[in-house]
């Protein structure tokens, strides 16, 4: 092998490493840390060991410690560095490990901080992934981490619901100690990124740079319109998502009880995390051919058809293939509009993340008056909320559209 082959594996290795670690991270932060919630209370409620409405409170609890995780990480921008992102993995296995323990005031304390370590490393990630495209990281496979830690613990709460409660947390906290073992070297602090979210697509390298500023070193960079609206129109839209979102991924597993049959909720969060886990890269792949903010509508487009389709048809079909189009697109659609954050916007990653989380908590609330008379009601606010995000999605692919034009006419 050359001195060139090698200097050009170096980094091609580095880069399928972070882009390996980067999913072991979210898969254990989102996957594990956050979403192990929704198996493990089925059967925390089953054996009594919680009521249904502790359990709502629990899981508002988390919501509101990922919502002051991300605005730490937007204050405190010394927290994207290799130590925050450590310690918030070994208060993530500590949160998992606390919650075995029988005390109302503990898992309160255990959720919430679960939610701020959650935010801390997802964040961290998110801004890392976006920033170091050109060195090859792939979001694909890093957001493929999200589903394979959806499936691992529907796995756990399906193949534990005869074991007491306390074992899915137990087997949970084995595996986050593990996931942090193989982490444990991930460097998040970004790199310097576009100005542009489209100015190449998610899926490839950087833009190269304008051919005539390298014959000509001397000449002042090209000024590109700064893209205001296009934050605004992002910003505005991945919000709205986390409200729909959340709604979706609430109802349509007690849908799914209702329709098929009790007791199926794990195997449902199984089903979900398959369908996420190829989602990334296939999104990924769409996104290098028509652009990130035109895949990102597309996402919001089948998200609000989950909403609609057991409204309009009903019965079995209709809510299998919602949850289908749900598990599809729900985590793609983060990985596409955290992708989008070469924008020129300070801290973009933990804005989207903090409003994403207000979201989360806006949304159960908004359509709780409405659970007494069935699912089919959140199900139209959710299917309402996600199309107006699709409407502002596609107002961003026409913003950045045009700003790709004024920086052509710049030039």
């Amino acid at each position: 092998m050359t001195q060139t082959q090698r200097s050009e594996q170096a980094p091609r290795s580095g880069a399928n490493l972070a882009s390996w670690q980067g999913a072991i991270a979210l898969a254990a932060a989102m996957g594990i840390g956050r979403f192990v919630y929704t198996p493990a209370l089925g059967a925390m409620t089953a054996q009594d060991a919680i009521s249904a409405e502790a359990g709502a409170l629990l899981a508002s609890a988390n919501y509101l410690g990922y919502l002051v995780g991300a605005l730490l990480m937007l204050i405190g921008r010394r927290l994207q560095q290799p130590w925050p992102f450590r310690i918030a993995l070994l208060i993530l296995a500590v949160t998992l490990a606390l919650m075995t323990v029988p005390s109302i005031g503990t898992w309160f304390f255990a959720r919430t901080l679960a939610g701020i370590a959650s935010a801390v490393i997802f964040v961290s990630v998110a801004q890392a992934v976006a920033s170091r495209r050109a060195e090859g990281v792939d979001p694909g496979i890093v957001y493929a981490g999200l589903g394979a830690g959806v499936t691992l613990t529907g796995l756990v709460g399906g193949l534990t619901v005869s074991l007491p409660w306390q074992s899915q947390w137990w087997v949970a906290f084995g595996c986050l100690v593990l996931a942090m073992a193989a982490t444990w070297t991930f460097d998040p602090q970004p790199k310097t990124v576009l100005r542009v979210a489209d100015a190449a697509p998610s899926g490839s390298p950087a833009a190269a740079p304008d051919p005539r500023s390298a014959a000509a070193p001397s000449s002042k960079p090209l000024a590109i319109p700064h893209p205001r609206t296009s934050w605004w129109l992002l910003f505005l839209s991945y919000g709205l998502l986390g409200a729909g979102y959340i709604i979706l991924g609430t109802f349509l597993v007690v849908q799914v009880d209702a329709e098929i049959g009790a007791g199926l909720g794990s195997w449902f969060w199984v089903v979900t995390g398959l369908v996420a886990i190829p989602s990334t890269v296939i999104w990924r792949s769409i996104a290098d051919r028509i652009g990130p903010s035109l895949a990102f509508a597309f996402t919001l487009v089948l998200q609000t058809l989950a909403g609609i389709l057991p409204v309009v048809i009903g019965g079995v079909t209709a809510t299998v293939i919602a949850a289908a189009l749900y598990g599809f697109t729900f985590i793609s659609a983060v990985m596409l509009a955290t992708g989008m954050i070469h924008l020129n916007v300070r801290g973009a990653a933990a804005r989207l993340t903090a409003l994403y989380s207000l979201g989360q908590l806006a949304g159960p609330l908004a359509v709780l008056p409405l659970v007494g008379a069935g699912y089919l009601g959140p199900f139209l606010v959710a299917a309402a909320i996600n199309g107006v995000a699709m409407l502002l999605a596609f107002g961003l692919f026409v913003s950045l559209r045009r700003t790709r034009r004024n920086a052509s006419d710049v030039s």
